[in-house]
């Protein structure tokens, strides 16, 4: 279907070269009777698509235009989708830069648009919510969240603001406004200000088993999704001891949405300029979902969701070929050695959009191990999973970050245990997805093409078992 691109969703494919604007961003999740109704920002705009699985996908179509230059809106920010008595609200964010420096004018205000069928949308002139410069400054005022609140038996949104004072660029902060009626929002507290942060974009609050979880989105780095656990609502919020993050440095404005049994992390994966691997990252990308895991500490994983995993449902032959190092075939699997440093086999074909999946053992000792990806018999172009079992952290590299101004490596931190872990690697176009474990890292490489797919050892033994390329049933 249109828009539907190698399984990560975009309603453009990527050229070398493509405008900013033409890249969609900031998905804001609904779900109602099996459909998962997909808001995002594109051209400035919002539109919206349908899927029930995330992988089949309806067309594209246009949910709120944005306005002139004397507009509010003239360009449209994130929201979220909220229903109440058979009324959906879409509260959203209007930018107009114009408006910067003139008096009883903002530059951001939260609006909101009135639907009945989820397809029609309607704004609402009587809605214009400014910056509550009692509480808070008069510049961020954005991304409303909105959502029913069992604990609070309250509709909360929760809102992107900035402390009235303290430290330059750190008075990001999380306001909770509640309502009766959807029409008079009353100040409730400051969730949460760590002084840390220049904003805290793309809020998300939902609770799970025993905890809440507050997720949330800022640039002060990277692009970075980020999330406190607490045990009530109103806090206090805590930081994940290990680690805070549900992807890599690229996974940004992810927002939860659930079907009533599961519930997804929904975000986009970055591009870069021009689209190429030395070029700086920019907004927009590609769709990319994770399903939650709760761990038994209460601090979240994630896992591939189900239905995509199975969309690969056609396996292909391996045919395991040692290409240094020494490797053999025992009925426990396919054992690669380098006991004085690299070593690694060969293993098959990858082909553009695939599913490799298996679960590597390593010896005490082993340095590091993992997938070797996109790669040829002299390994002239390569992209590496690395598995780094002293430094407990996977890595994604390439072969051309060497010589002069190099672009850092995507990596994640992450507990091994029992010197076994399963590897999931979703391959899609200039797309890698890994989950090792419970832990995702997704990153792109642009110059490469397609290639094999190996596993590989650095100063140790490592075995591979179950070893699976799938792909797509062809329709």
């Amino acid at each position: 279907m249109k828009g539907n691109y190698n399984i990560f969703y975009t309603p453009e494919k990527q050229y070398p070269g493509m405008p900013h604007g033409e890249m969609c961003g900031d998905f804001m999740p609904f779900y109602k009777d099996g459909v998962f109704y997909l808001f995002y920002l594109y051209k400035f705009c919002v539109y919206a698509v349908e899927t029930r699985d995330f992988v089949s996908f309806g067309e594209p179509y246009l949910v709120l235009q944005n306005g002139s230059p004397d507009d509010q809106d003239w360009h449209i920010g994130t929201g979220s989708v909220f229903e109440r008595d058979g009324v959906f609200y879409f509260h959203y964010t209007g930018f107009c830069e114009g408006n910067a420096g003139i008096e009883g004018k903002n530059q951001q205000v939260i609006m909101r648009a009135i639907s009945r069928d989820m397809k029609t949308w309607e704004k609402d002139p009587s809605f214009f919510f400014r910056p509550d410069t009692r509480f808070y400054g008069n510049l961020h005022w954005r991304d409303p969240h909105v959502f029913w609140n069992e604990e609070l038996q309250k509709v909360c949104m929760l809102i992107t603001a900035e402390e009235k004072d303290g430290a330059y660029l750190r008075r990001g902060c999380t306001a909770v406004y509640v309502t009766e009626d959807m029409n008079n929002w009353e100040h409730y507290k400051t969730l949460y200000a760590p002084r840390t942060f220049i904003t805290h974009e793309c809020h998300d609050c939902f609770k799970m088993g025993k905890h809440w979880y507050l997720s949330f989105s800022n640039y002060s780095r990277w692009w970075e999704t980020r999330y406190r656990i607490a045990d009530q609502f109103d806090g206090p919020w805590q930081v994940p001891s290990a680690d805070d993050m549900f992807d890599g440095r690229e996974y940004y404005a992810a927002k939860s949405v659930t079907d009533g049994k599961k519930r997804y992390m929904i975000g986009w994966q970055s591009i870069r300029q021009d689209c190429k691997d030395s070029g700086r990252h920019v907004w927009g990308g590609n769709l990319l979902v994770h399903e939650f895991l709760v761990r038994e500490d209460g601090t979240l994983g994630v896992k591939l969701p189900e239905t995509i995993e199975n969309a690969f449902s056609v396996s292909l032959p391996l045919h395991p070929e040692s290409r240094q190092g020494s490797q053999t075939i025992c009925n426990e699997g396919v054992c690669v050695e380098a006991e004085d440093g690299f070593g690694w086999s060969q293993m098959a074909p990858l082909p553009e959009t695939c599913l490799f999946d298996a679960v590597i053992s390593w010896e005490n000792g082993t340095e590091a191990a993992g997938i070797m990806i996109h790669t040829d018999p002299d390994l002239q172009k390569w992209c590496q999973l690395r598995l780094e079992f002293h430094h407990g952290k996977i890595v994604m590299d390439r072969y051309n970050r060497v010589d002069g101004d190099q672009s850092y490596q995507d990596e994640r931190p992450i507990t091994f245990r029992k010197n076994t872990a399963r590897i999931k690697l979703v391959v899609s176009g200039n797309i890698m997805l890994a989950y090792v474990d419970d832990v995702a890292l997704a990153a792109r490489c642009y110059e490469i093409g397609t290639g094999d797919i190996g596993i590989f050892v650095e100063y140790g033994k490592i075995v591979c078992r179950n070893a699976d390329v799938r792909i797509q049933t062809q329709s």
